[in-house]
């Protein structure tokens, strides 16, 4: 496949789905979606989850992006705000994350942070 050059096809092998799902389960893609903790132009993390969605999509995954830009800070505006309810709609929609932050003096950037403190625990966070 053109967009994962950097995966060896001799050690992708067919998902065996009689082994590793239920017997009923849902017909659609797993639904994946990607966070990542930086606001840079040429943000790494930003660049690393494009390259995770490629990987999840080669393997029949449907992925979504959240863009954090423009978010505001947990009480500092209402759930309502437009940024905050699109993450909750996308985490409702998610049935799988995945978070990618660079390091901040030990720990993960003020805006993954924010974005996991807009996500209460009665939607998955």
């Amino acid at each position: 496949m053109p967009d994962t050059p950097n995966l060896d096809e001799r050690h992708v092998q067919p998902i065996d789905t009689d082994r590793l799902l239920p017997a009923e389960r849902a017909t659609h893609a797993p639904r994946i979606l990607l966070l990542y903790g930086s606001l840079r132009e040429r943000s790494f993390s930003r660049l690393m989850t494009e390259e995770a969605a490629r990987v999840l999509t080669r393997f029949g995954a449907e992925t979504r992006t959240y863009r954090p830009s423009g978010l505001t800070l947990p009480d500092d505006a209402d759930a309502d705000h437009p940024k905050v309810q699109e993450l909750r709609d996308l985490v409702t929609w998610s049935e799988g994350m995945v978070w990618c932050s660079p390091e901040r003096h030990g720990a993960m950037t003020g805006i993954m942070k924010t974005q996991i403190d807009w996500i209460p625990l009665s939607l998955g966070g």
